[in-house]
């Protein structure tokens, strides 16, 4: 699998001694400023998901804030039990952005566009399972999140175009595949218009 880096911030907008928050390919993942280098880490706790870089940083070691579970910021590894990971991504600064290595996180992605497309042109859940190795309740559970995925973005850039062009409402624009949710979904998003 090939490395990939990408920028996800400008150094500036890290706090120093602090944590932000960035979304790639799905996945939020905590930018870690410690004395003056930057660590991230995947924004969920592997204990139950919490979210870990809302947690206290005390040298090289950050707290989840749900129960307390610490992790060294540059290894992942439990202070209890080292083989409980929190999943650590390599960092590059260059020319003041930071870059993130995400390359398991695109994979992942790709993997479930994959699923989605073999899945559209009729192959069963079960054969592609086989060949991934995944149940085919894992095939269908992602191909569902895919399909999602695919649908929130789609709206969220119809929403953009809308709002360059003017206009309130959304729901005079076209969308593929129009079903009666994507109905309460533009209402949804006409409604956090107004709000923001």
């Amino acid at each position: 699998m090939a490395v990939e880096y990408l920028p996800v911030a400008e150094v500036a907008e890290v706090p120093k001694d602090g944590v932000k928050v960035v979304t790639v390919a799905g996945t939020p993942i905590a930018l870690l400023s410690v004395g003056g280098e930057i660590f991230a880490l995947e924004h969920s706790c592997p204990h139950q998901g919490g979210p870990i870089g809302e947690g206290e940083v005390c040298g090289m070691t950050i707290t989840c804030p749900w129960h307390d579970w610490k992790f060294d910021i540059r290894t992942g590894a439990n202070d209890r039990d080292p083989t409980i990971l929190a999943k650590t991504y390599a960092v590059r600064v260059v020319e003041g952005m930071v870059l993130v290595e995400v390359s398991r996180v695109l994979s992942g992605a790709r993997r479930n566009r994959e699923i989605l497309r073999r899945l559209t042109a009729g192959e069963s859940a079960e054969a592609i399972g086989r060949d991934i190795e995944l149940s085919e309740q894992e095939v269908t559970r992602t191909a569902d999140s895919a399909r999602i995925s695919e649908r929130l973005h789609y709206l969220a850039e119809v929403y953009l175009r809308k709002s360059r062009v003017g206009g309130s409402d959304v729901r005079g624009l076209p969308y593929r595949r129009a079903k009666e949710a994507d109905g309460e979904m533009l209402t949804a998003l006409d409604a956090l218009t107004r709000l923001l």
